[in-house]
C-alpha cells in the first residue's frame, strides 16, 4: 500500500471518531472524499481539490449514482458502490489499487483507494495515484499487481492484507452482471440497437468529432409506414418482428461507422459522421428498398410486408456560413420534418430537408 496511504489509516485509527475529516487530516484533505448516504443514492459533501484539478471537476454536492457515463461509467459506477456498501456493512477499511484511462486520456494511470468507515454511514476516502509498474517486473509480481487490481483488499489491525473482499469467481460474476447492466442501460431490449439516450450520446460525440475536423454530419429519422395495422391485423408479436426485421435490413444497408438507435415505439434515427446530403440520400434509398424487400410471416400463415419513410438532415460548417454546430436534437428536428413531408406525399419515401428550412429564434 502506498506510504501516504498508510499514514492516512494510521491517522484514522488514532482519531478514534470522524467528525470532520478534511480538518482532522489536513495533510491528506486534497486527496479526500467525504461521502454520505443520500437516499438511495452517494453524496460526494467533500471532493478534495487534487481530484478538481486531475479531473477537471468539481463534484462536491454531486450524487454519485446519478453521474452521467461520461463522467463515470457504469463499470466504475459499480465498483464504487460495491466498496462503499462492503465498508458500511463490515465496518472495517478496504483498500484497492485501480488502472484505467482516465479523463479520455491516452495513457493508463494507476491509483490507490482506501476506503474507511466514518460512523452514521459516512465513508471517508483517500486516493493517490502511483507509478507505473516496471517493465522488467518479476511474472510473480504481475500476477498478484493483476488480482490486486481487481479485487478488493480487507486491512488487518496493523494495516496489512487480511483477505480479499471477495473471491475471484465472484468478481468474475460481478463484472459479468455489470457488462450486462450496460447493455440494458444503453440498448433497446426488443431489437439491440441503440436507446434514444444512447443514441444522443453517441452522435453527439460524432457530431462533435466531424465539427473539429470540418466534415459533414448527416442524420436520418425513420417511421415504418402504417406500424399499428399490422399491430391491429396480425397481433403485437408480429409487429415485434418487423421492428427486428427492420433493424436487420437497416443493418444491411448501412455502413461501419453509422449509427443506428430506436428513438420511439416504431421510430428510429440514424447517424451519418462524414456524409454529406447527397451521400445519404444515397443511403437511404437504398435503405428504404432493403426493407420494402422484407417479407413478414404472421403466426395464422399469412405473409405481408411493410414500407419506411425516411427524413434526412445534413449539416457542415461551410454550407451553415460559419453559424455555430446544431445539437443532434435540432438535427433530429430539421429532419423530423422532412419526414412528415415523405409521409403527406405518399409515404415509402425520401426527403432531404434544407438547411434554409431550420427554424429560426425570433429575432
Amino acid at each position: 500500500m502506498d506510504p501516504r496511504l498508510i499514514d492516512l489509516l494510521a491517522q484514522w485509527r488514532a482519531a478514534g471518531g470522524i467528525e470532520d475529516a478534511p480538518r482532522q487530516f489536513p495533510d491528506h484533505a486534497d486527496h479526500l472524499l467525504v461521502i454520505e448516504v443520500d437516499g438511495a443514492g452517494n453524496r460526494y459533501t467533500h471532493y478534495g481539490q487534487a481530484f478538481v484539478e486531475h479531473f477537471g471537476a468539481d463534484l462536491a454536492g454531486c450524487v454519485i449514482d446519478r453521474l452521467p457515463a461520461e463522467v463515470l461509467p457504469a463499470d466504475r459506477r459499480g465498483m464504487l458502490d460495491f466498496d462503499y456498501a462492503f465498508v458500511r456493512r463490515g465496518n472495517q477499511p478496504l483498500w484497492r489499487s485501480y488502472t484505467a484511462v482516465f479523463d479520455d486520456g491516452d495513457a493508463a494511470e494507476t491509483w490507490q483507494r482506501l476506503v474507511l468507515p466514518a460512523g452514521e454511514g459516512r465513508l471517508v476516502v483517500g486516493a493517490y495515484p502511483v507509478a507505473p509498474p516496471a517493465p522488467d517486473e518479476e511474472p510473480g509480481a504481475a500476477l498478484l499487481r493483476m488480482v490486486l487490481d481487481r479485487v478488493p483488499v480487507l486491512l488487518d489491525e496493523s494495516g496489512g492484507i487480511g483477505d480479499l473482499a471477495l473471491s475471484l469467481r465472484a468478481y468474475c460474476d460481478h463484472q459479468q452482471h455489470l457488462a450486462e447492466l450496460e447493455w440494458r442501460a444503453t440498448r433497446d431490449s426488443l431489437t439491440g440497437i441503440a436507446n434514444r439516450a444512447h443514441f444522443h450520446h453517441l452522435a453527439g460525440l460524432e457530431l462533435g468529432h466531424t465539427q473539429r475536423m470540418g466534415r459533414w454530419f448527416t442524420v436520418m429519422v425513420l417511421d415504418l409506414d402504417h406500424f399499428k395495422r399490422i399491430n391491429d391485423r396480425w397481433g403485437h408479436a408480429t409487429g415485434d418482428r418487423a421492428l427486428q426485421a427492420f433493424v436487420g435490413a437497416c443493418r444491411q444497408a448501412l455502413r461501419e461507422g453509422d449509427i443506428l438507435g430506436r428513438v420511439g415505439g416504431e421510430e428510429f434515427a440514424i447517424a451519418l459522421p462524414g456524409t454529406n446530403e447527397v451521400a445519404a440520400r444515397v443511403i437511404a434509398e437504398r435503405l428504404r428498398a432493403q426493407v420494402e424487400q422484407v417479407t413478414l410471416e404472421a403466426d395464422d400463415g399469412s405473409l405481408g410486408g411493410f414500407t419506411v419513410s425516411i427524413g434526412v438532415a445534413a449539416w457542415c460548417e461551410a454550407m451553415a456560413g460559419g453559424e455555430g454546430a446544431p445539437s443532434v436534437a435540432e438535427l433530429l428536428k430539421l429532419a423530423d420534418a422532412a419526414l412528415y413531408r415523405a409521409k403527406a406525399a405518399g409515404r415509402n419515401r425520401v426527403e432531404v430537408a434544407a438547411w434554409a428550412d431550420r427554424p429560426r429564434a425570433e429575432e
